[in-house]
């Protein structure tokens, strides 16, 4: 089992639902942006699902991937013009 899989029950795992990020995209208009980035939405990520139905280009991490891919010490991805995500609660105060 992976790290990822194993950590998907603990307090900090609330996945962003469908219904939720397809208002998101909707409201900001997610096909203008030319480069995304999701830095906690590797995986089965919604956000990513829908991105890949939308044929949109972007680069998922997260800190449970095979680089560790953590957000507090990644830089974004080159010419990123949105960053999107539903980062860990309990971290609110540090981000």
């Amino acid at each position: 089992m992976k790290i990822y899989e194993q950590h998907k029950t603990d307090k900090d795992h609330i996945a962003t639902p469908r219904y939720v990020v397809e208002d998101i995209y909707s409201l900001i208009d997610i096909e203008s942006f030319k480069s995304i980035w999701f830095p906690f939405n590797n995986y089965d990520s919604e956000f990513k699902l829908r991105a890949d139905e939308l044929n949109l280009k972007y680069k998922a991490t997260h800190i449970f991937d095979d680089l560790g891919n953590d957000f507090f010490t990644t830089e974004p991805p080159a010419n990123c013009d949105l960053m999107i995500s539903n980062p860990p609660f309990s971290n609110q105060n540090e981000i």
